[in-house]
């Protein structure tokens, strides 16, 4: 652990998405790999995943511990709890231009995404757990664009970006009465991040940023569940986000305003010269229902709602536009937060020796891309036009995933469970294992 970073956990307080911004035609840097940069919330357990990536409101094995704490109390002897998750990224960036807007990028990514053991007491639930909150991976390379509407040429662009979020947590829940459970989840988070984009290309870059830095932070989670009746049940949780604090590098040169009559506009060197920023994880409220229709047929449904609009902090950093003649700011740009939906079912066949299950679901993920107001900022200056151009000409659009997978338990000790997952920006599989103690 570097001492820079034995600082920052001093001083660390109670914790996604950075954006370093690219446009302008010419010589500016083009750090496209930040433009909608998706935050994944991994819904850890193949069986959640199966189901819709629900959990809220039935939260019944130890993967409760980061998606309602409260559900540890249904919990009734020690079990241990190891996942891996496989991901392809297929992330579509929008790019305008003549030739069209959007093209996918991404990566595989194969991680050991949860681990936790838990132990009942009496009234009391008591859990520790690591859970990799993400681990994103990207790169990409595209040539010049002419914009039509700007009746000139864009720098192509190139980069490559590995983003890696885990969470090291004790959690714990607590039997109110035989209808409702409370629980909570503290959380040491750590955060790393390598990044390089530039415009231009390989052979003959231009300008850009470097980030390679690290942050430690904590985070909470607190839940709730009811259950009015044994076949129902209500859950309810509030996340809290975390800010991480970075360190990026300019590379090369970068357009000012020279105020002479008329004011000149010239390239001016700023390689090596350090910028503040922020790698946010934003806040989630959620809520669901579980509703066991049948004693093998169980169906759920959850709505989350995430404050993307918290990605936008005091150290926003738009790289292209250094020049203070630009007069623009983190007031000029913004992300709506977002309500998701999901909603699954399981169905099981109980055995003498075994049990076999069955899920399938459907999720939402609504547009939370950045996106760029006037105001406050010189309207003249090529910022104004290129930003309201670059993020405002995408639609937004709405994807919906699915779901499904099977598990089977084995003499009520150890359980195996799958799940695949299908949207536009990511297919997902997810392997995870559970063995109770007796």
């Amino acid at each position: 652990m570097t001492p820079r970073l034995c600082r920052r956990l001093a001083a660390v307080a109670v914790p996604a998405i950075l954006l370093l911004l690219p446009s302008r035609l010419g010589a500016q840097t083009n750090e496209r790999m930040y433009e909608d940069l998706d935050f994944r919330f991994v819904t850890p357990g193949a069986r959640a995943v199966a189901m819709g990536k629900t959990f809220i409101g039935l939260a019944d094995d130890a993967t409760a511990a980061v998606s309602n704490p409260a559900g540890l109390s249904n919990l009734l002897e020690q079990e241990f709890s190891f996942e891996f998750t496989g991901t392809k990224i297929k992330h579509q960036r929008f790019f305008p231009g003549i030739e069209g807007g959007l093209q996918t990028f991404g990566d595989t990514v194969v991680t050991p995404s949860f681990f936790s053991y838990v132990v009942p007491v009496r009234r009391a639930t008591i859990s520790v757990f690591i859970n990799s909150v993400q681990d994103y991976r990207e790169s990409f390379e595209i040539g010049d664009r002419f914009i039509p509407s700007l009746g000139d040429f864009e720098d192509g662009s190139f980069g490559s970006l590995s983003a890696q979020v885990n969470s090291y947590g004790v959690g714990g829940a607590y039997v109110v009465n035989r209808y409702l459970s409370v629980g909570g989840s503290a959380m040491f988070q750590s955060m790393n991040m390598a990044s390089e984009a530039r415009s231009g290309t390989p052979l003959n870059p231009r300008n850009g940023t470097n980030t390679i830095d690290s942050d430690l932070a904590w985070s909470g989670l607190a839940g709730v569940l009811i259950k009015p009746n044994p076949r129902l049940a209500i859950g309810a949780t509030y996340n809290k986000g975390t800010v991480f604090d970075l360190e990026t590098r300019l590379f090369g040169r970068f357009l000012f305003t020279i105020p002479t009559t008329p004011p000149t506009r010239t390239d001016v060197v700023r390689t090596g010269e350090e910028r503040e920023i922020n790698y946010v994880v934003p806040d989630r409220y959620a809520a669901g229902v579980s509703w066991r229709i049948r004693n093998n047929l169980t169906v759920l449904a959850d709505v989350s709602h995430v404050k993307y609009s918290q990605q936008i902090t005091d150290k926003f950093l738009v790289a292209d536009f250094q020049d203070p003649a630009a007069g623009l700011s983190a007031d000029n740009y913004y992300i709506n937060d977002v309500v998701e939906v999901h909603a699954g079912a399981e169905w099981r066949w109980y055995g003498t020796r075994r049990t076999i299950s069955v899920r399938g679901g459907v999720y939402s993920d609504p547009d939370h891309r950045l996106r760029f107001k006037s105001g406050g900022n010189d309207p003249t200056h090529p910022a104004d036009p290129l930003s309201n151009f670059r993020f405002n000409t995408g639609r937004s659009t709405t994807d919906v995933g699915v779901t499904g997978g099977a598990g089977v338990t084995l003499f009520n000790r150890i359980q195996i469970d799958g799940a695949v997952s299908f949207s536009p920006d990511a297919s997902q599989l997810v392997v995870s294992t559970v063995v109770r103690l007796p």
